[in-house]
């Protein structure tokens, strides 16, 4: 029988070799040949991939999948710097940073901080496995995120989600924050504001210094202790410690010099691990009211610490779990306001003093910098204070309460304080202020620490001759006096021979002191100039509660 489709009439036969590869060629040769094709391209085009040299877009921030091939940055000692005209009374030989710790490697020096990264990407969110990516939309003037869901129990509620409305001002300026918020802790603008706004290298060096002996002092489980921190020292030269027991101000001190240098959860920042324990901290300390520091000592004082660390951490990472967590703090300095006075002291809904009402006012504007909802009411009560406790011809010197002796350092906090609440540049009640604190420059015969933290934000927000003539005298002062040798390297004493100390550091100890001076240090970048911008106020009135979701409930105790 002849094969299927044989030609007819012929008989069938055997195909040849030359007949069965001229049959291939004809049926399978063309696919094989684009496929071969095909194939060739593909190896070719991934050579070039995995071979090509990305060139980096000036002043953007790495994505993780990027930071997660870099090589951690080695601390490598630096013996020493060199000093700039402003300190010519420095011994450049004195910042050795090879004795910064026993057996634990020292932190990062100026000059590694320009390699470190600092929190200024992008919004973040979670992917599987918790692997951040990045998220899409617009970037949020510098503000970085990190999710911190699973730091520990505590408060289950609804809260805060989205973002804040105006202008960025970070290394990627987009629409967020409001303006005058968190923008300049990204390295890109860090670097910019040291150059343009007084900074200088050694005093990048104090605050590296700074943040190491923090570090160096924190416990395991997250927290600083004012008078406990001396147990993880290794010699004496850290005492003596402060005379109260606030664990949960001790901490607050803690956190927020890394917050302004830009330090968050982040896992690419450099004190990442610091900064995520101390956060835990405080929100495993919560209280389902809100408080932050319930049982504390000066307990005002300790909530409106922490609650300007939560807030700011919220301000730039944009977790939502620390917004929760923030906006309850808010809630409760908002229900522990005094509904008569307006202000603040040491328990709740008592009357109030300056020096307290100057930490919960500067929590609530950090919650509003952070996009928070703060009630205008508090704030409105919060200015009658103040004007209650002025003073003056125009209302620009303030005292400790109510028709009290003004004071310089209370002036300070008032006078930043009426700054963040609207008074404008030209206002006489700031012009009578800032001469009286320009009459009181710093020194290093009468050191108050306290003062010359409020005061240096005070004039920071003015830029101009007065500001100039106080930070040389603030930097070079607060260099000078930096601990050099042991332990205690990095830190600032309380007392030292031949100097007066303010009372106002006395129950803070070491903590405080080097806290305040760290921080003050850190003005060039931790917050914008408020009048640099020379634009309106944000609204007093920020919320950015999803649409459905009601704010926490306000605290009672």
């Amino acid at each position: 029988m002849p094969e299927p489709f044989a030609p007819a009439g012929n008989a069938a036969r055997s195909p040849s070799p030359i007949d069965q590869f001229v049959d291939w060629v004809r049926i399978a040769g063309a696919w094989y040949a684009a496929s071969f094709i095909f194939h060739m391209l593909l190896m070719c085009a991934l050579m070039v991939i995995g071979t090509a040299v990305v060139m980096p877009v000036e002043n953007e921030a790495p994505s993780f999948d990027e930071a997660e091939l870099e090589t951690p940055v080695a601390a490598s000692p630096v013996q020493h710097f060199e000093l700039e005209d402003e300190a010519p009374g420095l011994d450049p030989s004195k910042l050795d940073l090879q004795n910064l710790s026993l057996n634990r490697p020292p932190g990062p020096t100026v000059e590694e901080t320009e390699n470190i990264y600092y929190d200024d990407s992008p919004i973040f969110t979670e992917r599987g496995g918790g692997r951040p990516t990045v998220a899409p939309g617009p970037s949020l003037g510098g503000m970085g995120g990190f999710n911190i869901v699973g730091m520990g129990p505590g408060v289950a509620v609804q809260g805060p989600g989205g973002v804040g409305s105006g202008v960025g001002t970070g290394t990627n300026p987009g629409s967020g924050g409001s303006g005058i918020g968190f923008g300049g802790r990204g390295s890109g603008m860090k670097r910019a504001m040291v150059g343009g706004y007084g900074g200088t290298k050694q005093g990048e060096r104090a605050v590296a210094l700074a943040l190491d002996w923090f570090r160096r002092h924190q416990f395991p489980d997250g927290h600083w202790g004012l008078q406990t921190y001396t147990k993880l020292c290794t010699d004496k030269s850290c005492t003596p410690p402060g005379t109260s027991n606030a664990d949960v101000a001790a901490t607050a001190f803690g956190l927020l010099p890394f917050l302004a240098a830009g330090q968050t959860p982040d896992p690419k920042t450099h004190y990442h691990d610091v900064v995520r324990r101390g956060l835990a901290w405080l929100m495993r300390n919560q209280a389902a009211n809100g408080d932050l520091a319930p049982g504390s000592a000066s307990h005002m004082y300790a909530h409106g610490l922490a609650a300007i660390a939560v807030c700011e951490a919220y301000g730039m990472t944009k977790d939502r779990t620390l917004g929760q967590r923030a906006q309850l703090a808010v809630n409760f300095i908002q229900w522990a306001q005094n509904p008569d006075s307006g202000g603040w002291r040491y328990e709740p809904r008592t009357d109030g003093d300056t020096s307290v009402a100057g930490w919960q006012i500067m929590a609530l504007k950090s919650g509003q910098m952070a996009g928070l909802s703060v009630d205008s009411k508090a704030l409105e009560g919060a200015r009658k204070w103040l004007k209650s406790a002025s003073g003056g011809n125009y209302g620009g010197l303030f005292g400790y309460v109510s028709k009290n002796p003004t004071t310089t350092t209370m002036t300070s906090v008032g006078l930043l304080c009426s700054q963040y609440l609207g008074v404008r540049r030209g206002d006489p009640l700031l012009s009578e202020g800032v001469a009286y604190l320009m009459a009181n420059l710093p020194d290093n015969k009468t050191r108050n620490l306290y003062y010359w933290y409020y005061a240096t934000q005070v004039l920071h927000n003015v830029p101009g001759p007065e500001w100039d003539v106080w930070n040389r005298r603030m930097r070079r002062a607060l260099i000078e006096t930096q601990v050099q040798e042991g332990c205690a390297q990095g830190s600032w004493n309380v007392t030292q021979q031949g100097v007066t100390a303010s009372d106002y550091t006395q129950s803070g100890g070491r903590i405080m002191s080097t806290s305040l001076a760290c921080l003050t240090l850190e003005v060039y970048y931790r917050f914008l100039p408020l009048y640099k911008l020379d634009a309106e106020s944000p609204p007093e009135n920020i919320s950015v509660i999803q649409p459905g979701i009601a704010p926490p409930p306000l605290g009672k105790p």
